[in-house]
């Protein structure tokens, strides 16, 4: 998946984020970073900045690994998208 793709997914993330009532986009914050913002604060981990999509999204999935029950070792940044899109139910 192209980083645009995966921006775009993220930012639809954020938009079913605010549906649920999980979020609140702040002014002058986007979808993709209330999203982001969001999952590193759900797991209780600093979001790091700076960094490459791709950084940010193993940085996730290294969560995902540590704190749930998955099957995998590692989680390449489009599992990670995908994996919080199925969660939340985003189309």
């Amino acid at each position: 998946m192209n980083e645009q793709h995966c921006l775009q997914k993220i930012r639809n993330l954020g938009v079913r984020l605010q549906e649920l009532e999980l979020v609140t986009l702040e002014p002058g914050k986007s979808y993709t970073a209330t999203a982001l913002n969001f999952l590193f604060a759900d797991y209780g981990i600093p979001r790091p900045a700076g960094t490459p999509l791709d950084h940010t999204l193993r940085t996730l999935g290294e969560a995902i690994v540590a704190n749930r029950n998955v099957r995998f070792s590692r989680l390449d940044p489009d599992s990670v998208i995908d994996f919080f899109c199925r969660f939340y139910r985003v189309h």
